[in-house]
């Protein structure tokens, strides 16, 4: 009840002081400036600093592209659903095609901003989009052959060649370190879900 200390307070003879009052007003100030900026813990701390905004500024790219996946899945998903009622359905899934290439050009974009990095730390960015393309490829799939495609033949999809590889790596003789690969929890919670 905030009254009943201001209450108290009063009836005291004034309010009580706060831990921080008891330090000049300018000490803090003081030691701030007083602080080397060219420091060897400072510079540790910057590096810091630009390390973890770098891998931020990363998240928030694939959290986009998740999203753009996610997005163009699902037109994808609605479009297979009018495959019984169209008149012609050979073209609804030519068009499912294309649109899944360019749900597969996201995924290489995917695989451009992780090359080099540890997919787990970013599995969390680019799950929702991978589960939703998993559903989307898994359907089609389905309406073609009648039978669920595996993972492997999901991930045979987002190999990619070896002009992609050049444009990927930037002409560095590094081997393509990632391909797209969708992993078994992204399989099984794109079907189930």
């Amino acid at each position: 009840f905030p009254g009943k200390e201001r209450l108290h307070s009063a009836r005291s003879g004034g309010f009580r002081k706060r831990k921080h009052d008891n330090f000049p007003h300018g000490q803090r100030r003081e030691e701030k400036e007083n602080v080397n900026p060219s420091s060897a813990l400072m510079m540790s701390f910057k590096s810091f600093q630009l390390e973890l905004d770098t891998r931020h500024d990363k998240y928030e790219r694939l959290v986009k592209l998740s999203r753009d996946i996610t997005i163009e899945s699902k037109r994808t998903i609605f479009l297979l659903h009018r495959f019984t009622s169209a008149p012609n359905g050979e073209e609804i899934l030519n068009e499912s095609e294309a649109k899944l290439d360019a749900v597969r050009r996201k995924i290489k974009q995917v695989a451009q901003e992780l090359i080099g990095e540890d997919m787990y730390q970013f599995h969390r960015a680019i799950s929702p989009g991978l589960q939703e393309y998993v559903e989307a490829v898994s359907f089609q799939y389905f309406i073609k052959t009648r039978s669920l495609i595996s993972v492997e033949e999901i991930n045979k999809q987002l190999i990619f060649t070896a002009e992609d590889r050049e444009e990927i790596t930037n002409k560095q003789d590094s081997p393509m370190p990632w391909c797209s690969s969708i992993t078994v929890s992204n399989c099984m919670q794109g079907v189930c879900v």
